[in-house]
């Protein structure tokens, strides 16, 4: 019996992947680096501070990587306050499962930065566990955050189902004994998604399936 949903953020609840490209190139461009499709595949789905040493490597740039990390964040939330909303379905999804299942988000963002994009979408009433890259000390692939939040809600590994979009994070969820579910956007189609259960166009498509389920608790527990 599923007891727990579980969600990553960036590409999943909102789409973010792109926006965070967007900030990436800026101050990237402001420092004279070079961006690249390889610069935007090692970086996904890893914790922030994983993300700002691939990112100064590979784009040789003359920043420590917690220089970029600071400018990058400022860069991002300015452009999310303006234009971030939550992606098609998901507070759909959202009022279905609440009745029925306990909410997380493991997202390798950093909590703060989670508190506040939920905040500004209006879903974060519904999750009982947030955990944030910066609280675990080894980041997806590792099962670790999946494991943190099922423990949070209350729930055995077995009795989650992960919803992800990247490889890292479809790694994890399936390291950490969950099922794993992962929506396609723009940014993902072209990479190696075959380690999810299943693979869905959109959140919508995720709604219609899960309610088709038996395997979902009739109320929280």
């Amino acid at each position: 019996m599923i007891k727990a949903v579980i969600f990553d953020m960036d590409g999943v609840m909102i789409d973010s992947e792109r926006l965070y490209r967007e900030a990436c190139a800026e101050i990237v461009g402001r420092y004279g680096g070079a961006i690249t499709p390889e610069l935007f595949e090692k970086q996904m789905g890893l914790k922030m501070e994983e993300t700002q040493r691939v990112v100064v490597e590979i784009a040789n740039l003359p920043l420590t990587p917690q220089e970029f990390g600071r400018m990058y964040i400022e860069r991002f939330l300015e452009i999310a306050r303006e234009r971030l909303g939550p992606n098609p379905g998901l507070v759909e999804l959202l009022e279905f499962l609440t009745p029925r299942v306990k909410l997380g988000i493991a997202s390798s963002t950093e909590k703060g930065v989670i508190m506040e994009i939920v905040e500004q979408i209006g879903v974060g009433r519904y999750f009982q566990a947030i955990v944030g890259g910066d609280e675990v000390s080894r980041s997806k692939p590792d099962p670790a955050i999946y494991l943190h939040a099922a423990g949070l809600l209350g729930c055995d590994p077995e009795e989650c189902i992960v919803i992800e979009d990247s490889p890292n994070g479809i790694k994890s969820g399936t390291a950490a004994g969950m099922e794993v579910l992962a929506v396609l956007h723009d940014e993902n189609r072209h990479l190696d998604l075959s380690g999810a259960g299943r693979v869905f166009e959109n959140l919508i498509e995720v709604g219609e399936y899960l309610r088709r389920s038996d395997g979902l608790s009739s109320r929280r527990r």
